[in-house]
């Protein structure tokens, strides 16, 4: 798994290149911006459990 911010084109292109699935995308919880976003990659399908378990920070 990978996550990666959602203006980050050069992040974003190499997750690409390895194939990994966008598994969830939301707010950056804890980034002083605002407006972020996170996005998450898996190489999987990923349970609902687990992918809010990823996400929570």
């Amino acid at each position: 798994m990978l996550d990666v911010l959602e203006g980050n084109e050069r992040s974003q292109a190499a997750v690409a290149r390895t194939g990994m699935t966008l598994v969830w995308r939301g707010a950056d919880a804890g980034n002083p911006d605002a407006s972020a976003v996170r996005l998450l990659y898996a190489d999987r399908q990923l349970s609902d459990e687990v992918v809010q378990a990823l996400t929570e920070r």
